[in-house]
Formats: C-alpha cells, sequence, structure tokens
C-alpha cells in the first residue's frame, strides 16, 4: 500500500511539472507573433518531451494497474489501448512543436505566426485534458 501511495505522490508531482509546461506554452501561445520569449522555449525545448516520457512511464506502471485487474481486464482494454495511442500521439505532437520552436528561434519557421499558436494551444489544451482525465481514473481507482 505504501509503495502504491509514494508512486501515485510521484504521479502528482510529475503531472504539475507537466501543466506548469503547458502553462508556459500558453503564455508563450499569447504572445505570438509580438514577442517570443526565447529562454521559456528553450526551457521548453528542453523539458518537454522528457516531461512526457516520465509521465506516460509512470502512468504505464501506476495508472494503468489500478484500473485493469484480472476480473475487468477485458471490459478495460479499449481504454488501455485508448490511453496508450494517446500517449504515442502526445510524444509525435510535442516532438514536431519542439522542432517548429527550433525553428522559430533560428528564424527559419515554415509555419505562419497563427498556425504556430494553434499548435501550441492544441497541444497544451490536449494534455490539460490528458492529465485530467487520469487523474479521475486514479482517483476512481485509489
Amino acid at each position: 500500500m505504501q509503495q502504491r501511495f509514494s508512486g501515485q505522490q510521484a504521479l502528482g508531482q510529475a503531472y504539475r511539472e507537466l501543466l506548469a509546461l503547458c502553462d508556459r506554452l500558453e503564455t508563450l501561445a499569447d504572445s505570438i507573433p509580438h514577442r517570443i520569449d526565447a529562454s521559456s522555449c528553450h526551457v521548453i525545448m528542453a523539458e518537454l518531451q522528457d516531461k512526457l516520457r516520465q509521465v506516460h512511464a509512470l502512468e504505464e506502471t501506476i495508472l494503468l494497474p489500478a484500473v485493469v485487474d484480472e476480473r475487468t481486464a477485458r471490459n478495460r482494454k479499449d481504454l488501455i489501448e485508448r490511453l496508450r495511442a494517446e500517449h504515442h500521439q502526445d510524444d509525435r505532437a510535442a516532438a514536431e512543436l519542439v522542432r517548429v520552436l527550433k525553428a522559430v528561434l533560428d528564424d527559419r519557421a515554415s509555419l505562419r505566426w497563427d498556425a504556430i499558436g494553434y499548435m501550441l494551444r492544441g497541444f497544451f489544451e490536449t494534455v490539460r485534458r490528458h492529465v485530467a482525465t487520469e487523474r479521475l481514473l486514479l482517483w476512481r481507482h485509489a
């Protein structure tokens, strides 16, 4: 039981850190096209993919086993497949976002500012929704 609690604490902390990155993305999106904070871009580029991978790994080891047990495994298979597919989609989107931010900083962005803003917003809104859903699942199965 103690191990499960400490795992949930680790996941909670990872969620808070990921949501803090989402806050940075939102601030960045709000600043487009007037002023791009290069420092914030560098932080996002350095941390986003690793933080997302860390959250996904914790979810795989803490959340998914809590959601599924032997009696309900077949009933929850679709849910787990969907969550794992979302992880892969989030990972791809984060990699693309980092690529675009690097291009912006290198002054070689091929996208228009409004497209970059939509991309940032789409990503952080999706991640926030994902975290909210998985927190709810964890709470219901704790």
